[in-house]
């Protein structure tokens, strides 16, 4: 069973309301997969290519994820609440927020139908950054910061929706040109997981993320350097 399998079983028995039908097998092949490198001029991650070949997901997917550390868990006030199913101040003993992330799959029963679908979706307007050219595929947004895999290094990085317009405008990037928003990205920015395997952890099993160490921390490292 690969990772992507192990994870996405995971997430299933732990959150069965969310899934509206049963996992049922990808209809992508490794053909499939060449076209979309092909297409996208990129070849995928490893990670990412078990995570395409084993499911079909829901194209869109709600998931509880939980943050440690001192950015995002400094900065968010409130956490999610199964009990009351909203959001509730954060007490100052907690290790830090849970909160949802809104997880966007891209459809396709072939490559060609994955591609286009996403270079509908993904590809942006002139003067925006062309993440999607420059190598970054969008997987979701947590409390209004876009989530990218990044198909060169493997892993997986944040910008905050403002932080998107300040590329273009305070800081002068060329949104048209892809090696620039990639420098950007790669100098500028966060990244939350060394891969994508990290990422369907961090997704499909609550475990706190350190989104500054980019690590999952043990049980006994939380109790002793995240709880105040």
């Amino acid at each position: 069973m690969t990772t992507a399998r192990k994870y996405l079983n995971i997430l299933k028995e732990r959150e069965p309301q969310r899934w509206k039908e049963p996992l049922t097998e990808s209809a992508l092949t490794e053909q499939d997969l060449s076209v979309i490198e092909e297409g996208l001029g990129y070849k995928l991650p490893v990670p990412y290519r078990e995570f395409l070949l084993s499911y079909q997901m829901p194209e869109d997917l709600t998931v509880l994820v939980s943050f440690c550390g001192d950015s995002y868990a400094n900065s968010w006030e409130d956490t999610f609440s199964r009990e009351e199913n909203d959001y509730v101040p954060l007490m100052e003993d907690k290790i830090g927020p849970t909160v949802e992330f809104e997880w966007h799959n891209i459809k396709g029963s072939s490559g060609h139908e994955f591609l286009e679908n996403l270079k509908k979706e993904q590809s942006t307007p002139d003067g925006c950054p062309c993440f999607l050219e420059a190598g970054f595929i969008q997987l979701g947004n947590v409390y209004g910061y876009l989530t990218y895999l990044d198909l060169v290094n493997g892993g997986i990085v944040t910008i905050h929706e403002e932080g998107v317009y300040d590329m273009v405008i305070a800081d002068g990037v060329d949104g048209s040109d892809k090696q620039e928003v990639r420098n950007y990205m790669e100098q500028q920015r966060l990244y939350i997981c060394k891969d994508f395997n990290d990422f369907l952890r961090f997704a499909c099993t609550g475990d706190y993320l350190d989104e500054n160490e980019a690590k999952f921390p043990t049980q006994e490292e939380l109790e002793r350097d995240y709880c105040y």
